[in-house]
Order: C-alpha cells, then structure tokens, then sequence
C-alpha cells in the first residue's frame, strides 16, 4: 500500500520550487551577465549599486578633489566600461550627486556600466583652468586604479550637461600637447573613447551668437574677465578652439530655443567636428530651452526626452561596449529587427553640411563602420557581424 504524502511532505517540497513571479530573467551582453532589462527602460528599475562615496582622486589648489563610484553589484567581477559624468551648475555650483538622479545613468547601469561623478573646484574662487585640470586629473586617477574599481581603463566616456557638457566637451578635444592636463597621476592618459554633451558652451567667444546677460555673467566668473575683453582667455577655454582629426565621437543634444546657451554655438561645433572626419552626431531638440524645458513651457519638445536618452546611451554603448555592434535595439541579439531598422536609416547623417542636426530617429548604434553616416558599408558590416 502506498504511503499518502503528509502536510509537512507536501510543504518541503513546495520550498524547493521557485516561489510564483520570482524568476528572474538573466540578462546578457556577449558573454557577461547584466541587471537588464534588455532593451535599457528609461522606467524600468534601477539595479543593485556597489557604491563608494567621496573617493580621494587628487588635491590641487589647497582642496582635496572627490568623487563619487558606483557599479552594478550583479558586476561585481567584472571589468565593465566607465562613464565619468561631470555635473553642470555654470561652473558656479552643483555637485557629484546629481549623476545618479538622471535617466541615462540608471539605464546605463542597466547595461552593467559603472559611472563615476566627480567635483571639480568652482568658478568665481578657482578660474579656469583649474576645473579641466580637475577633470583631466579624475579620468587619470581611474585608468591608473581601474583594476581596483574593476572598469576596463581602454573604456572610459565623459558625460555632461551645461557647465559639465562644456568640460566634457574638453575631456574629448584638449589634447596632452593643448596645455590642459594640469597635475596628479603623471604618465597617465586622460584621454576618452566617446563623450556624450548637452547643451554645454563650446565657444566661450560668443562667435556666431550673442550672449544672455546670466551667459556673460557666468562666463565672466570663469575666466576671470569678460569674454570680449580677453578674447584669447575664451579661445582657450573653448572647446571648439582643440578640435582635431584624432577627436573621439562626441554626440551633442541642444535645445534650438535654448535661452542660456544659444544653439548656434552647437551648430559651429558640430560643422568643425564634421570637418574633422568625427563619427559624432547633433541631435536639435525642438521646442526646448536650456535643460531641455519646453519652450513655450506647453508645447512638446521632439525628441522627447526617452528617445533623447535612448540616443545617448546608444551612442556611448556604441564605443564603450562591443558586444552591442550591430545590436540597434539594445536587446541582447542581432537579428531581423535590427537589419530592419538599419535599412530604415540608410541614408542618415549625424552632421550634416553647415553643421545641420541629424534626423530625430538617428541610432548611434546603425554607424557601424564610424563615418558619421548610415550607408551601404554599414550594412556589410551588419551581415558580416551576423555571420
């Protein structure tokens, strides 16, 4: 006769099934594990952090220089890509905590990004060019420790909006022969592979524009002196004055009614990177003002902001991370829908003649071949990439 199973039976064995809605899907990008999901959501959850506040990078003008390291648990053995965000403020205010408020950020820990939030000294007490030395001074200390923060050294984006679009914009044009580097971890490159800005000055000269009165203001506490009174102080402190054939992929996103920083100044930019043979991209936010506020304050800006942070993102991922070539949606597979959407794009540019923004739906990630433009040769590169 067989033995009925007991409550106590039927309970232990049920403990040992998964409790329903508790599986977890893995998530993966080549053959590494990350918190997904895949595709990155702007509304989808933030994972798990390993973080570390206030890390010691350098000390210069009498003050000790911080920044804030966060990675994804999940990462914890892994050596991921970086992403060193510099916070904006007109050079004036602002701190590292801001990073790990933004959108782009938690999406980028999605993908299993790490991200660093540095300070850096502030204007009117410490002129440029204290805050890029600062900076350059961050991105060095990194690649030196990269094996201690578990980052890939070979890896590292700038990200920055207004003030720190500005400096992210120099992280990616100064080179060390440009006078900028300033101090700390001697030997070592500051140098990035891909830097993402929005709205940030990039000619302090005001060429090509008029500046708002708080603009002049702001720009006039950094340098020291007005911008139009000491015009080779505004040259250097521009990054337009550095760009160079040699440049990483810089995606600028600027509101064409942008009050504070005038979007002609991303036009100029963008047409001298152009020029240069850089594979970046402008995207022109319609109906947006400084911060990518809608302006008049009701209309809608285009794109909006989750497609401003799916450009942005796909753009950093397109350099900082391999396993995502040829993978447009972000989804973990190249397949049919992404040579669909490849198709769908041929013909794009991300600078066009005269410094003309890209097309809205402009995908970073379609650039396969790194010209600045969606063609054939992309597609080649698609199919080779899938065989």
């Amino acid at each position: 006769m067989k033995k009925r199973p007991t409550i106590i039976g039927v309970l232990c064995l049920l403990a040992l099934l998964p409790a329903a809605g508790s599986s977890q899907k893995i998530w993966k990008l080549g053959g590494r594990v990350v918190p997904g999901p895949l595709p990155p959501r702007a509304g989808g959850d933030a994972p798990a952090l390993d973080f570390q506040s206030d890390v010691v990078y350098g000390e210069a003008g009498g003050r000790i220089l911080k920044l804030d390291f966060a990675k994804p648990s999940l990462c914890r053995d892994q050596n991921v890509p970086l992403i060193v965000y510099i916070h904006g403020g007109g050079w004036r205010t602002g701190d590292k905590s801001e990073a790990f408020g933004q959108i782009v950020i938690k999406m980028a820990f999605q993908l299993g990004f790490a991200v660093a939030s540095i300070n850096y000294r502030l204007s009117p007490e410490f002129r440029f060019p204290a805050q890029i030395h600062d900076c350059k001074q961050a991105v060095r200390f990194l690649r030196a420790n990269a094996s201690a923060f578990g980052v890939d050294p070979d890896r590292i984006a700038a990200v920055g909006g207004s003030a720190g679009g500005h400096l992210a914009s120099l992280l990616g044009t100064a080179d060390e022969q440009d006078g900028l580097e300033g101090t700390g971890w001697p030997g070592i490159s500051s140098r990035v592979i891909v830097v993402a800005e929005y709205f940030g000055p990039t000619d302090l000269s005001g060429a090509g524009s008029q500046y708002p009165s708080e603009g002049l203001s702001m720009a006039t506490d950094l340098l020291g002196c007005d911008p139009f009174v000491c015009p080779e102080a505004a040259r250097i402190a521009s990054p337009i004055t550095y760009v160079s054939p040699g440049d990483p992929p810089m995606l600028i996103v600027h509101g064409e009614k942008d009050e504070l920083v005038p979007y002609r100044q991303a036009e100029l930019f963008a047409e001298k990177l152009r020029l240069a043979g850089n594979a970046g991209a402008l995207i022109k936010v319609k109906n947006a003002d400084h911060l990518f506020i809608p302006n008049p304050l009701l209309s809608i800006i285009s794109p909006s902001l989750e497609s401003i942070f799916f450009i942005s993102l796909a753009h950093l991922a397109r350099y900082l991370e391999p396993a995502l070539a040829g993978d447009l949606n972000m989804d973990g597979r190249t397949d049919y829908r992404d040579s669909w959407e490849l198709l769908h794009r041929l013909g794009l540019k991300g600078i066009g003649p005269g410094g003309v923004a890209a097309a809205y739906d402009w995908n970073p990630l379609a650039d396969l071949v790194a010209d600045g433009v969606i063609d054939f040769r992309d597609m080649r590169e698609f199919f080779r990439i899938r065989s």
